[in-house]
């Protein structure tokens, strides 16, 4: 992993719709029009649920500005966690490079799980790196997410 595999930054707020028009008035950003990204296991400290997340990406990129609008729960994308959330990163092993960060002394704080078992993405604990959490997406999503994001369909 290097950090030329920078993809994205994304920023958890409060209402998707006035940061949008507040990031795009500061930075000249567009962004696609708001989505709920389902994702079917997110394991964190609370345990393995169902998560439904807000979502809306800028148009402009990479690195790409991703916000997520925040929930009602104490977890990752709790009120609590609003702010500059995570960097996010294309990894080819997400298992065997959290593997070596927890070695480094680094926390695993959530793994984002696909139905079929794999790993979609994984990420840090802030706290060891300054405040930053590390969201690590396993690169084989690349192709798709960037087609999605250029206008076309996951699939193409």
């Amino acid at each position: 992993m290097t950090a030329t595999n920078l993809f994205h930054v994304g920023v958890l707020v409060p209402d998707i719709e006035k940061a949008m028009d507040r990031f795009s008035e500061a930075l000249g950003l567009t962004f696609m029009d708001p989505a709920v990204a389902h994702v079917d296991a997110f394991e964190q400290a609370s345990g393995t649920n169902v998560l439904d997340l807000r979502i809306t990406w800028s148009k402009e990129g990479p690195p790409y500005l991703e916000l997520l609008e925040s929930q009602d729960n104490e977890g990752l994308y709790g009120h609590h966690q609003e702010g500059l959330h995570h960097v996010g990163l294309w990894e080819p092993d997400p298992v065997k490079l959290m593997e070596r960060l927890v070695g480094m002394g680094l926390t695993k704080e959530a793994i984002q799980w696909a139905p079929e078992g794999g790993i979609i993405a994984a990420y840090t604990a802030p706290r060891e790196l300054y405040g930053t959490r590390l969201e690590f997406i396993e690169a084989s999503r690349k192709p798709g997410m960037e087609a999605w994001l250029t206008g076309g369909s996951w699939s193409d």
